[in-house]
């Protein structure tokens, strides 16, 4: 008898990699969350610019 297991997988949202975990995934965005603050620019310098 062939062992069938269910297997699920998360995928990130923005470069849709695959993952076995919630965990792993969690982990991934947080690297993709942490580029995008590194875009922003801080509160203080777009405050100036107004």
């Amino acid at each position: 008898m062939q062992d069938r297991r269910n297997y699920v997988v998360f995928e990130c949202s923005y470069c849709e990699q695959m993952f076995d975990s919630k965990e792993k995934l969690y982990d991934h965005v947080e690297d993709h969350s942490d580029a995008e603050r590194g875009k922003e620019e801080p509160p203080r310098k777009k405050q100036a610019k107004k």
